[in-house]
């Protein structure tokens, strides 16, 4: 709800609005720089007719000031040329100074690096050129200390009332973060330089596939080919002394039926026939859906000469033990966190950022999956006047119809059928084995469906859609087909479903 067309004060762009939250809170925020103020719960008749009166007077320009100078964040705006028009006072503890004293100076009046100056101005001229948000990895160099800070910052480009370009930036300190993977990647070097000093043959057991990989210091203990890196477990069995084949085994089972840790010492041959003592262990790493182990990780050490000083290997394999169990603890969170962080990072790629629905990697992604005879029908669908939406209720009016449809669209879909924002305001729906006249009814449906909506208070919108049907190896002819639809109801008046012909597959 705007509020008496109060401009934010900080970047002069858009109208501060009250913005209630799911749990009925709510804050005074500005959509285009985010300045917002303090959270407030709602007061108890609904915040339709009036801002409550819990809220300060939009003109107190002090509360503003007061939530951008107490945030632990950096928050800045420049102009073009680099000097300060907004500083926080975060910033200006990094640079020893006051928010007062900064403004229309630049960071070569704070900043002794010039590398890190010049990076600053040659980068804010690069987005303001672009007129895109980046998120930038920078660092900055603390005035009074000398010590060098890293921050992940996300730069905004705006323009003033004046058409002149600003930019905003928010920069968070991440340099507790980066010394942290510093620590981690420092462990896991002394792990590697550990493991190789320490003479360790390392194998892997994929249940699943019964096969064993390990490194070139396994193939060295026994004198076999360094390059033959895999073979099957039943391999192992002619490795293993015929005295002790039986004992290992059992104790291998014992292991996988209870905790997962396995350690046995034995004898085994080399290529030559030679009989080398060895200390075997591993650790079950993976179980799968029925809770049963199916990936164990171990290694092999070479103890002939060891057991003969049986209490000298006692002292040392407690240690020994000990630091291998801290070092595959490391190992198994950094590789968890990755897995995380790389799960996290493909879903995001396959997604629209605003509305949630698959974008068009995912579509090209479904596709490559497919088998290409699949029979499949497009249904193509374009809101009509979205334009005027946004000029007449503005862009976050805007923001929420699109959402709306692509919701009322993924509810539509079912699990199965890809949903794909296509353009600005256009959306995909691919139905698999669906007749044309099915789709037909299912397209019609959800244009009446759209039409009952209201997304957003006060605001109806009506959708077109044109519809072809083809299979996954002629998608792109089919695409056209449905877009020639869509175009079709467009001109006959929009708010109709248009049929196109099918495309030959």
């Amino acid at each position: 709800m705007a509020l008496s067309q109060q401009y934010c004060p900080y970047c002069h762009q858009n109208t501060l609005a009250v913005v209630q939250t799911s749990d009925n809170m709510h804050f005074l925020g500005c959509d285009s720089c985010h300045a917002r103020g303090p959270t407030v719960p709602l007061p108890i008749a609904p915040l339709v007719v009036a801002p409550p009166t819990i809220l300060p007077h939009l003109s107190d320009e002090s509360l503003l000031r007061t939530v951008i100078d107490e945030s632990p964040d950096i928050i800045l705006m420049k102009n073009y040329e680099g000097d300060f028009l907004l500083c926080n006072s975060a910033l200006a503890r990094l640079y020893d100074s006051t928010p007062e004293q900064m403004i229309g100076k630049s960071d070569a009046d704070f900043n002794p690096d010039t590398e890190q100056v010049k990076f600053y101005k040659e980068n804010i001229q690069a987005i303001i050129r672009a007129g895109k948000v980046e998120v930038v990895e920078e660092t900055s160099t603390d005035n009074s200390t000398g010590e060098v800070r890293y921050f992940q910052s996300i730069k905004k480009p705006i323009k003033a009332p004046n058409g002149q370009d600003r930019i905003l930036v928010i920069a968070h300190d991440i340099t507790e973060l980066k010394r942290a993977y510093q620590v981690i990647e420092e462990k896991e070097k002394r792990y590697a330089y550990a493991m190789e000093a320490a003479g360790e043959g390392i194998w892997d057991w994929d249940m699943a596939a019964n096969t064993v990989h390990h490194n070139r210091k396994w193939c060295d203990l026994l004198g076999l080919d360094s390059d033959l890196s895999e073979h099957k477990m039943d391999v192992l069995a002619s490795l293993i002394h015929d005295d002790d084949r039986t004992e290992m085994m059992h104790c291998l089972k014992a292991a996988l039926a209870g905790n997962g840790i396995y350690s046995h010492e034995h004898r085994m041959l080399k290529f030559n026939g030679q009989e080398i003592w060895v200390y075997d262990r591993g650790r079950v790493v993976e179980y799968d859906a029925q809770g049963q182990p199916s990936r164990m990780v171990g290694s092999i050490s070479d103890i002939t000469t060891r057991k003969e000083y049986e209490q000298r290997l006692a002292e040392t394999k407690r240690d020994v033990e000990q630091s291998n169990e801290r070092l595959e603890h490391l190992v198994n969170e950094r590789t968890a966190a990755l897995a995380r962080v790389n799960q996290e990072l493909k879903e995001l790629a396959n997604k629209d950022a605003l509305t949630g629905v698959g974008n068009r990697l995912l579509l090209n992604s479904w596709l490559a999956k497919q088998v290409a005879s699949l029979p499949i029908v497009i249904i193509m669908l374009d809101i009509d006047h979205f334009k005027k939406v946004n000029d007449q209720h503005g862009h976050k009016a805007g923001d929420q119809v699109l959402q709306s449809i692509a919701e009322n669209l993924s509810q539509f879909a079912g699990y199965h059928n890809p949903v794909i924002r296509f353009g600005g305001e256009e959306f995909l729906l691919v139905l698999s084995e669906e007749s044309i006249e099915q789709a037909h009814l299912m397209a019609e449906s959800l244009r009446q469906h759209i039409e009952q909506l209201q997304p957003t208070s006060g605001i109806s919108v009506t959708v077109s859609i044109g519809l072809a049907k083809g299979c996954c190896e002629a998608f792109d002819a089919t695409l056209q087909v449905a877009d020639k639809a869509l175009y079709c109801a467009k001109n006959q008046g929009r708010n109709q479903v248009v049929v196109g012909l099918s495309s030959d597959c």
